[in-house]
């Protein structure tokens, strides 16, 4: 087979691929882990583990954009329920669209709502030849390092995207990737897909496109924070 039949080859695999994947939804499950040389009280560390063993999580997706959020669970405790959803970062909800390279999802401030725009988790991505099979599904490694704005402690994001589902979506805003994200392991949690439902009968929930409040970015959010809670700028 020359190189030309190969191309051809992938071509239809993908474009295939492509058309069985034009919309979806991903429910994925959350796993606490520690984090090396980082101390945390040992009974706060298994109330939050226990919270987060249990969260779910659904991502929705078309061609144009995606949503994901956090699913209903029952908490063991309401105030560590809540805190394990900062420490996982699924506090919120994220939109992503792949035609402007960035994660956004809406927050108010004050009496102002805001579009905060992420365009560090929709790239920079550096990528391996490592792979592993999740749910039948070929996937390849990724990283980024990351910079915790607030506590300035430093780690790597580890993802698994599949070009099987070629979408460049993800949970918790982290996608740009020349496939599905799988599995996404961040600081103290990992995500991972539990449930792969392509093109669902009746099609998926309509994603209402985010377009209420003024455009920021992250760092102009943070700003904007700082002035409410009336603290002094660093």
């Amino acid at each position: 087979m020359n190189m030309k039949e190969v191309l051809i080859l992938l071509y239809i695999f993908f474009t295939v691929q492509l058309f069985f994947a034009q919309s979806g939804e991903i429910i994925y499950k959350s796993v606490y882990f520690d984090m090396p040389n980082i101390e945390k009280d040992k009974d706060f560390k298994m109330k939050i583990a226990r919270e987060i063993n249990d969260m779910e999580y659904l991502l929705r997706y078309d061609t144009k954009q995606s949503y994901f959020e956090g699913l209903v669970h029952a908490p063991h405790d309401e105030f560590m329920a809540k805190m394990a959803t900062v420490v996982a970062n699924s506090n919120i909800n994220w939109y992503q669209y792949p035609n402007h390279d960035q994660s956004f999802h809406s927050k108010k401030i004050k009496d102002s709502i805001y579009r905060v725009a992420y365009k560090d988790r929709f790239g920079g991505w550096n990528l391996h030849n490592e792979t592993q099979d999740i749910d039948g599904y070929t996937c390849y490694k990724a990283t980024i390092d990351h910079t915790q704005a607030y506590t300035e402690i430093e780690f790597t994001i580890e993802a698994w995207y599949t070009p099987e589902i070629p979408m460049p979506y993800g949970p918790i805003g982290y996608g740009g990737l020349p496939g599905l994200i799988l599995q996404l392991e961040r600081s103290h949690v990992i995500f991972i897909a539990k449930e792969i439902t392509l093109n669902p009968t009746g099609g998926i929930k309509p994603i209402k496109e985010l377009t209420e409040g003024r455009l920021i970015t992250a760092d102009e959010k943070r700003n904007l924070q700082r002035k409410a809670r009336k603290v002094t700028q660093d």
